[in-house]
């Protein structure tokens, strides 16, 4: 009784999806409904599903809309989804090639187990393998959803989209001009579908899913901040290079560049500049200013000036200095040196040696 009531074409409205050719093997199931072949002028109703064995085809039609149905393919009319103004085909395989009228709302949706794509008007065709789905489209906008990423993508003429989870996560888009892909949340498919690996296989897993990639991109960003955006103290109050130009403390209040160009100190407090093979001024645990082999005031220990280079103090210098004294004095050709023509000292007295 009921298959002769789907074949009656006056029990179809102008809402109504219509069976309108038919070649090869073609059959409608529904639960409660043994299988039975399609015929023309027969209703495609809510809650059926239609197939087509090798070889077969089937042209559905409401009004000037039309759903284009390939060998192999197997897909129904969601009982809850599809109104009046909405219909939403559940695909689980196959190829559909559909042509829609253009409406302000979106009122066409095909579901696979990989993707959603939503439409206002268009015409589009989908192909779902065991593994892999992919849409295609000739006129309008379709949108489609990712379950796998959460991708989403409007697609308008002669662009494509594919999603293939098993052996890459995310939708591959391609045409003329590629569209631009957004993320967004995963999701399970509306329809119970054979498991697909890394589609969430309910709404649970799907929200589980989404909490942990949340709390994996807070992570990534906890860790960027700590590498990026502050300027890198290890264990310091100021900013530091190795090799640069910044300036940098290790344990220390002060600034500091090994072999650069900055300030700094090493485990102490003092407030003097420093480089090793540098040009500014330094200390080790000194308040004093001193270069090793540079140009500028230093001490190692010590409270006056002195150099082993260049400047003031220095041994074979001209200047003033001090190795673990108070005093002044050179070893040198300067003042107080030895052998040389200055005051010098090595201690902490006074004596002048004249030559």
């Amino acid at each position: 009784m009921l298959a002769a009531l789907v074949l009656h074409p006056a029990s179809a409205n102008a809402s109504d999806w219509v069976v309108k050719r038919v070649s090869g093997i073609v059959y409608f199931v529904a639960p409660g409904v043994e299988a039975f072949r399609v015929k023309q002028g027969m209703v495609f109703k809510k809650g059926y599903t239609i197939g087509t064995r090798a070889g077969a085809r089937a042209l559905i039609a409401r009004g000037g809309e039309t759903i284009a149905v390939g060998p192999n393919t197997t897909f129904a009319m969601s009982t809850f989804r599809s109104t009046g103004v909405k219909t939403t085909l559940l695909q689980r395989k196959g190829t559909i090639e559909v042509d829609v009228q253009k409406r302000q709302q979106p009122h066409f949706t095909v579901e696979t187990p990989f993707f959603a794509a939503v439409v206002k008007g268009t015409r589009f065709e989908i192909t779902v393998q065991a593994k892999q789905a992919r849409v295609s489209v000739d006129r309008g906008v379709v949108a489609v959803e990712d379950f796998a990423s959460g991708d989403r993508v409007d697609l308008t003429a002669g662009q494509s989209a594919a999603s293939a989870p098993s052996s890459r996560v995310g939708l591959s888009v391609g045409g003329r001009t590629k569209p631009s892909v957004k993320p967004g949340a995963k999701r399970a498919p509306a329809f119970e579908t054979p498991a697909v690996k890394n589609v969430p296989p309910n709404a649970a897993a799907a929200k589980s899913a989404n909490s942990d990639r949340n709390a994996r991109k807070s992570n990534r960003n906890a860790i960027g901040n700590s590498r990026g955006n502050a300027n890198g103290n290890a264990g310091g109050n100021g900013n530091g290079n190795s090799g640069g130009n910044g300036n940098g403390n290790s344990g220390g209040n002060g600034n500091g560049n090994s072999g650069g160009n900055g300030n700094g100190n090493s485990g102490g407090n003092g407030n003097g500049n420093g480089n090793s093979g540098g040009n500014g001024n330094g200390n080790s645990g000194g308040n004093g200013n001193g270069n090793s082999g540079g140009n500028g005031n230093g001490n190692v220990g010590g409270n006056g000036n002195g150099n082993s280079g260049s400047g003031n103090s220095n041994a074979g210098g001209n200047g003033n200095g001090n190795s673990g004294g108070n005093g002044k004095g050179n070893s040198g050709s300067s003042n107080s040196n030895a052998g040389g023509n200055g005051n010098g000292n090595s201690g902490n007295g006074n004596g002048k040696n004249r030559n």
